[in-house]
């Protein structure tokens, strides 16, 4: 009799799998390379991840979900809320394991553009955050197409700084890139309230 699946292997699986990837690329990936560095049987991950495009989306789903620690809960958020949110987001990219993290979902942002079937993880997130931001805008009273540009102008700079840390990994220089970019975004959206009056 074949023993019931256990749901925590999974995860347990794909958090020694990010650790593994932190001097590694996706582009080696295979699964003898990682199943021979984690010292457990091919097999087994076949039977967690199926195959291989299958394995990559689900490490990117674990490489993104370490936001989840810090989404906003149901209370809406003040300005002062919001940035307090946006620095724990943003911090949480900062160490070490931050950074490869960060670089292994870069990669595979990059591999998705020529791939013939895209696995789209890496756009779906940065639309959401776009959305996201987008729609606290709204609710500050910021019109919606001002909004949407806006946010994308936010989320956009605050990658490119990410990109910037990957390959310098100058933390200072990274965090006072980011908050720069914070208070230019406090200071439009202050313009934008006061042009509503």
């Amino acid at each position: 009799m074949a023993r019931p699946p256990r749901p925590e292997r999974k995860t347990e699986l794909l958090e020694q799998i990010l650790d593994f990837l932190l001097d590694k690329t996706l582009a080696d990936l295979t699964f003898r390379s990682l199943a021979d560095g984690l010292g457990i049987s091919s097999y087994v991950l076949v039977y967690h991840f199926g195959n291989r495009e299958q394995l990559v989306a689900e490490i990117i789903r674990g490489i993104e979900s370490r936001f989840d620690v810090h989404r906003p809960g149901a209370d809406r958020l003040t300005v002062d809320g919001l940035v307090l949110w946006a620095r724990a987001v943003f911090e949480n990219s900062l160490d070490h394991r931050g950074r490869h993290l960060q670089r292994l979902e870069f990669e595979a942002a990059v591999q998705d553009v020529v791939a013939p079937q895209p696995r789209g993880n890496s756009a779906t997130g940065y639309l959401a955050w776009c959305r996201f931001l987008a729609a606290w805008l709204e609710h500050e009273g910021v019109p919606a197409d001002e909004a949407a540009v806006l946010a994308r102008t936010f989320i956009a700079a605050v990658i490119g700084v990410l990109y910037d840390y990957v390959i310098f990994g100058d933390r200072p220089a990274a965090t006072a890139s980011f908050e720069k970019i914070v208070d230019a975004f406090i200071r439009e959206l202050a313009a934008s309230r006061a042009a509503l009056g």
